[in-house]
């Protein structure tokens, strides 16, 4: 009897917008419930993970929708002692409460109010999580891109220098940490324009977050952008990565398919299939402003990539080439061979030395890169012959001077 009378007391005392938000939304009656009787009974996990589950309703994301807000203010915020209901933030996994503030967050919207609201809202949040180091990280990378949604460039990039340190300085950290952090580096160098740095902080976004919880039209946006980068970074001369993750299947059957196919063409250095895409999707191409304010960028870049197919081409220990060689495979007048080997020389992307007088270039290292299924059975076949080779060498070695094997 007592301990009916003390459930039904302790029931009383829960927030009236439970109940309020319940009947306004019969199809989440079930998930309600289990946070009424999680509440009631003290189970502060359980009712974290059914809190959790409520705010990925479809129905709280619409714009203007303020319920999470109001649940997070009346039920889950820590209240004064003596209130009814008390709250239970302060009993939740740091980190599910820096997550779920940041839910809550975006329902104040993206105009500069909401902004402006939403970044006061975090900061709260911030200070009272400031003794976890990752909750603390979460919350503030969320400010920062709020910062940067609102256009305060520095101050996005000073809290993104700030926690970049915290970062490097953890041994583990969460792979939501990890995830949110290279997130909004990324979003700050696109702001910036810097294309390798957006590139390699979206890979390393992407390396942290499971792409189904991304939507088909963020897939679409970020492996479009990814693409552009790759192709537009001064330094950029690595597509592998990109071209065996999943991200860029979204394109697949696409208007931006093209990119695809451009990305592909750099990649195995291509240049009749370059030429081709080009020729094909012309439209598309000088419709994007940075592949034509790059359009001089992108034929060296396709020359360089030919290089580097033609020298790996090539066996190990035989990589001298004529530059009439090159000349061929880059579609470049022999006499400006010598200038794209000085490029590519001075970018470090091969190692080795020309003869101005025989005119060749002896390549003795070329820039390791991401294989495909293809390029594994190219450099299988390599190794196979290799063997063959040393296999015969030994038998040579056996048979013409047994007294130094013996």
């Amino acid at each position: 009897q007592v301990s009916k009378m003390s459930m039904m007391s302790l029931e009383t005392q829960l927030p009236i917008l439970l109940t309020e938000q319940r009947s306004l939304h019969p199809d989440l009656d079930e998930l309600y419930g289990r946070i009424q009787i999680s509440a009631s009974n003290k189970l502060w996990h359980q009712l974290t993970l059914a809190v959790e589950e409520l705010s990925k309703a479809p129905c709280f994301q619409v714009d203007g929708n303020h319920e999470l807000l109001d649940l997070y203010k009346n039920f889950v915020a820590d209240q004064a002692p003596t209130a009814p209901w008390t709250g239970f933030a302060s009993r939740m996994n740091p980190l599910k409460h820096a997550s779920l503030a940041i839910v809550v967050s975006k329902q104040f919207g993206d105009e500069e109010s909401g902004i402006k609201g939403s970044i006061e809202f975090l900061e709260e949040v911030g200070t009272k999580l400031s003794g976890d180091k990752e909750a603390h990280l979460l919350i503030r990378m969320e400010i920062a891109r709020r910062r940067l949604q609102k256009g305060d460039i520095d101050e996005c990039k000073k809290i993104v220098e700030q926690c970049s340190d915290v970062v490097r300085d953890f041994a583990e950290v969460d792979a939501s940490v990890n995830s949110s952090f290279y997130l909004v580096s990324s979003l700050l160098h696109k702001t910036l324009g810097d294309a390798a740095e957006f590139y390699k902080n979206s890979l390393l976004y992407l390396a942290f977050t499971p792409i189904e919880t991304l939507s088909v039209t963020q897939r679409q946006a970020l492996a479009y952008d990814l693409g552009l980068a790759a192709l537009c970074g001064e330094k950029q001369y690595q597509f592998g990565e990109l071209l065996l993750h999943p991200i860029l299947q979204s394109l697949q059957g696409t208007a931006a398919q093209w990119l695809v196919d451009m990305l592909h063409a750099f990649n195995a250095g291509d240049i009749h299939a370059f030429e081709t895409v080009s020729k094909v999707h012309g439209a598309a191409i000088q419709a994007e402003q940075a592949l034509v304010a790059n359009s001089q960028r992108l034929r060296e870049k396709i020359r360089i990539f030919a290089l580097m197919q033609l020298v790996r081409e090539m066996p190990a220990h035989s990589r001298t080439l004529p530059f009439a060689d090159i000349a061929t495979r880059t579609s470049l007048p022999e006499e400006e061979v010598e200038l794209l080997l000085m490029r590519s020389l001075s970018l470090s992307l091969i190692k080795g030395s020309i003869n101005q007088v025989e005119a060749s270039v002896r390549v003795t290292w070329v820039q390791p890169r991401v294989m495909d299924r293809e390029a594994i059975g190219k450099q299988t076949s390599k190794l196979k012959d290799w063997m063959e080779k040393v296999q015969r060498t030994s038998v040579f070695l056996a048979n013409e001077t047994p007294e130094i094997l013996a």
